[in-house]
């Protein structure tokens, strides 16, 4: 019998945090029956593959490890993991995400009342690592500001996110010109929406963990990071949503958000620096 929701988590060079995202996988109550693991290894160079081959046998057949031969990037490695689901339902992980018992369950459930509707999650920082406040405004962002039952397409994040699996094949899946951080996840939220007709159930509880640290100099890294190659991708395929994300500035090209970034940076610091 086919699985009815498929786990997809792409890794790269992550493996101790991968390990606790599986185990919290191991823990799910979910019927077991009704659902599998597809984990792609991005080339990782850590051992994750030939460790994810060892633990297989304990996961019964619904762990199904796949390697990449080369480091493809976080687009097309999902679009890989997608590839080998059997699932109805895709359900998109990170590898530094620990999930409550109870996510895979809430995440069935609603797909299953209501066909055609995609989910989007909550996903906060684990308190362990809270100790500046930037985790505050992570926390407070996506799905943490929707009041209803819906999610606007343009929260779709791949820590925290299913899909019908038909859906995502028909749209072509992620777009692999994102080769670099961020903003693949919001651009199939937008593609899913506009060709698919799909809409997206928030789901506020239960609530899964970021386990993965970035401090500030990393956070705004990834930020600049985005500015400069993500986020002009992003604009280029949707001009007519920046504006509702309050992005119009970008347009004009990534030196403005780059530089603004840069000059942030230092009154950041003291901020974090007095909390």
């Amino acid at each position: 019998m086919s699985p009815e929701l498929t786990v997809v988590i792409p890794t790269h060079d992550k493996l101790p945090l991968l390990k606790e995202t599986l185990d919290a996988l191991s823990r799910q109550d979910l019927d077991p029956d009704l659902w599998d693991v597809v984990v792609l290894d991005d080339a990782s160079s850590d051992g994750t593959l030939d460790w994810l081959e060892t633990i297989r046998p304990d996961w019964g057949g619904r762990l199904r490890p796949v390697g990449a031969e080369r480091n493809v990037g976080r687009a097309r490695a999902r679009n890989l993991g997608a590839e080998q689901a059997r699932g109805r339902w895709l359900l998109f992980l990170d590898d530094d995400i620990v999930a409550p018992p109870g996510l895979l369950r809430a995440h069935h459930t609603l797909l299953a009342a209501h066909p055609g509707h995609g989910v989007i999650g909550l996903v906060e920082t684990d308190p362990r690592l809270v100790d500046a406040p930037h985790f505050h405004y992570i926390d407070s962002r996506g799905v943490a500001k929707v009041d209803g039952p819906e999610a606007p397409a343009k929260y779709l994040v791949t820590q925290n996110t299913s899909v019908p699996a038909e859906a995502f094949r028909r749209a072509g899946g992620f777009d692999a010109g994102f080769s670099a951080y961020g903003f693949e996840d919001m651009e199939l939220g937008f593609r899913l929406e506009e060709s698919q007709g799909i809409r997206f159930l928030a789901l506020k509880a239960p609530v899964p963990r970021h386990v993965h640290h970035h401090d500030l100099d990393a956070y705004l890294e990834k930020k600049g990071e985005c500015a400069q190659g993500s986020l002009q991708r992003l604009a280029e395929l949707y001009p007519a949503r920046m504006r509702d994300m309050k992005l119009v500035p970008v347009i004009g090209g990534s030196g403005l958000s780059r530089s603004l970034i840069s000059a942030l940076r230092p009154a950041l610091r003291l901020l974090v620096g007095a909390w």
